[in-house]
């Protein structure tokens, strides 16, 4: 999915004349199935334009915004993700939430606020829906071990109940069956999708094994609990490049030895047929490497690092000569 794509299917919560539904469900911790909150009536409209609005805001007039697949995701910025990964629980939730009349009311007779770790907030009719996933902060659950005072008449007095502060801010949605998320960040401190980002970071490994170009493959392994690292390898397993071209091995080691951003800084065996990483930096240059971030310029011959690569079509690029 696109962008332009995202915008076309979220466009229906704008359209004129048309009735729109708001309904909450919380995610208490320790329990995978979610729980909806009854909400008084006339509190619901304030709440949806409260989320329509941050719709907007945060991703229809993102113009500037690209969607890519959070296997591939890098350190640009200006970016939603497409969940194409193993899916966490709560994630999960985006999709059972939707239509579904079957979920227990949030009773406090057997759960309380402070429990509730997440909201899942679904928007739409009949014909189109959309749910929202939003991460609680510390201080949207007020009252967790604190003493508050409100104003009474004349005076302060103890307000001793917990209170469910709900801002218009979320992580992530889910349309049409395809979860976008926002927050990258905040994403991987939930739900074990660190632990996803780890166990697919491996077939990142497995690819470059298969290459045996790597003299010691074990440097990159230290690096998998680091989950920036993790998530290029990730990019690795699934579209590196050099991997897919079957970039012949002394192809590459001549490349290493000639760029500018690598020369000097990679190390080989004794016969030069393999790479031997020896610092961190080599290790970055090593995965930049594969998934083909040094370009050259063929006008001007100036090489450059680059994380955003389009491709272009060679019928493309002939038919616009042409015109």
């Amino acid at each position: 999915m696109n962008k332009q794509e995202l915008n076309a299917h979220l466009n229906f919560i704008n359209q004129p004349n048309v009735e729109l539904n708001i309904i909450l469900y919380a995610l208490i911790e320790g329990d995978e199935n979610p729980k909806k909150l009854d909400v008084e009536v006339d509190d619901l409209a304030p709440l949806k334009t409260i989320f329509i609005n941050s719709i907007n805001n945060l991703i229809i007039n993102e113009n500037e915004h690209v969607v890519l697949p959070i296997s591939t995701a890098d350190e640009r910025g200006k970016c939603f993700y497409e969940y194409d990964l193993e899916l966490p629980q709560e994630l999960t939730n985006l999709n059972n939430v939707i239509a579904n009349d079957n979920i227990e009311i949030f009773n406090f007779n057997n759960e309380q606020i402070e429990e509730i770790n997440s909201l899942l907030i679904v928007i739409g009719n009949h014909d189109h829906q959309v749910s929202l996933f939003k991460k609680l902060s510390p201080v949207e659950v007020i009252g967790r071990g604190s003493f508050f005072l409100i104003k009474t008449a004349e005076r302060f007095e103890r307000f001793s109940d917990n209170l469910l502060r709900i801002s218009s801010g979320f992580q992530g949605l889910s349309i049409n069956e395809v979860i976008i998320i926002l927050n990258l960040k905040t994403i991987e401190k939930s739900f074990g999708f660190t632990e996803v980002i780890k166990r697919e970071s491996l077939l990142g490994i497995e690819a470059i094994r298969e290459m045996s170009i790597l003299q010691n493959i074990e440097e990159l392994e230290s690096l998998i609990e680091n989950v920036t690292f993790a998530r290029k390898l990730i990019k690795v397993a699934r579209s590196s490049p050099v991997i897919q071209n079957n970039i012949p091995n002394t192809q590459i080691i001549e490349f290493t030895k000639n760029h500018p951003a690598l020369k000097g800084k990679i190390r080989y065996n004794e016969d030069g047929t393999m790479i031997k990483l020896h610092t961190k930096k080599s290790k970055d240059l090593f995965v930049k490497l594969l998934n083909d971030d040094f370009l050259t310029s063929q006008l001007t011959s100036l090489y450059y690092d680059s994380l955003a690569k389009d491709g272009i079509e060679e019928s493309a690029v002939q038919s616009t000569n042409e015109s």
